[in-house]
């Protein structure tokens, strides 16, 4: 497994997702137990709000609900967009030969499908913006998570997108219709970009010069692709900056600064101001790399509070089970409990 594979695989994710997928599934008549199953999780385990989750928990969560609802776009909108819709869209968007073609065939395609979800370009000089326009349902009363779909929906087109041309496509900016929500902080892991709340539209934002890349996936590559989703979506999440990935590349529960700036071939001053300009911190991406090593390492039950908190640095549990509840809200026992 590569690095990055490695750096993908340990990442988590804001129960808040988890959570709100929860809610939207019961609003469609599901139980718990059918948006739940196979996930390991209880909605008392995600009732805090700064509890993390795995990426593989979210992707079962949301393939239950596309399940349950037979819809892909999860009973938000007037009319359903049947299951296989997208794998449908993606078989054509691999022959496609361009970006630009690609934006275009969308368009036509969610056009044809019917009223559910609009997207368009709109190209003025250099700058190129995918606008996404889903028809909410107004006999539904809107839930509170129906930001849900819009996020959903931008990282789903930036994600794939990307994957058709074999590179991460440079956005400059992500625009939503709604407040800045209490969550945002997760939108810079989903996000490679500025993100802009009361927007006018809904859309991800790039330089034009971005439509002549060339599609480099094929009928192959996309066979693998859609047996991976939507697990594929949530496990590439995060975009950070150049040092930002190095470090978290080189950390491991025994890491200190000088050591991982020796690594790199710079004081560690200038690791400290260079993680500063990408606005992050040494100390917060350890505490982060922690994190999500220790709640990897509860899916292993035979392991002890004790032998976690050894294996993520920690000399004493007491120590740890603070640093835990720090990081997640909760303690390691009731971490537990709830598995």
């Amino acid at each position: 497994m590569t690095s990055e594979n490695q750096l993908a695989s340990r990442l988590t994710i804001a129960s808040y997702f988890a959570r709100t997928h929860l809610e939207n599934g019961l609003s469609l008549g599901a139980s718990e137990q059918q948006i739940l199953r196979k996930t390991g999780l209880t909605s008392a385990q995600m009732a805090h709000p700064r509890a993390r989750i795995l990426a593989t928990q979210l992707a079962d969560i949301v393939s239950n609900c596309w399940r349950f609802s037979g819809d892909e776009l999860l009973g938000f909108t007037e009319q359903k967009l049947k299951l296989g819709m997208f794998e449908l869209l993606a078989e054509h968007l691999v022959s496609c030969k361009t970006l630009e073609e690609v934006i275009d065939y969308m368009a036509r395609f969610y056009s044809l499908c019917g009223d559910q979800l609009k997207v368009r370009g709109d190209r003025e000089d250099a700058r190129m913006r995918v606008i996404l326009e889903p028809n909410f349902n107004a006999h539904r009363p809107r839930p509170v998570t129906y930001t849900l779909l819009i996020e959903l929906l931008l990282l789903i087109c930036h994600r794939f997108c990307s994957w058709l041309v074999g590179q991460v496509i440079p956005l400059s900016r992500v625009c939503f219709q709604y407040a800045k929500p209490d969550h945002h902080q997760e939108y810079r892991l989903m996000f490679p970009s500025t993100c802009e709340f009361n927007s006018h539209c809904n859309a991800l934002e790039f330089d034009a010069q971005y439509l002549d890349l060339s599609v480099v996936r094929n009928a192959s590559d996309l066979e693998d692709y859609l047996r991976s989703i939507p697990l594929q979506w949530f496990r590439k999440q995060s975009f950070y900056g150049p040092w930002t990935a190095q470090v978290m590349g080189l950390l491991n529960s025994q890491s200190d600064i000088e050591s991982v700036a020796s690594q790199l071939s710079i004081t560690s001053r200038t690791l400290r101001r260079k993680l500063t300009r990408e606005g992050s911190s040494f100390q917060q991406l350890k505490d982060h790399a922690r994190r999500d090593h220790a709640i990897n390492l509860f899916e292993q039950r035979e392991l002890t509070i004790a032998d976690i908190a050894v294996n993520v640095g920690f000399t004493e549990v007491s120590t740890f089970s603070r640093a835990f509840k720090q990081w997640t809200g909760v303690s390691p026992s009731t971490y537990r409990k709830h598995k």
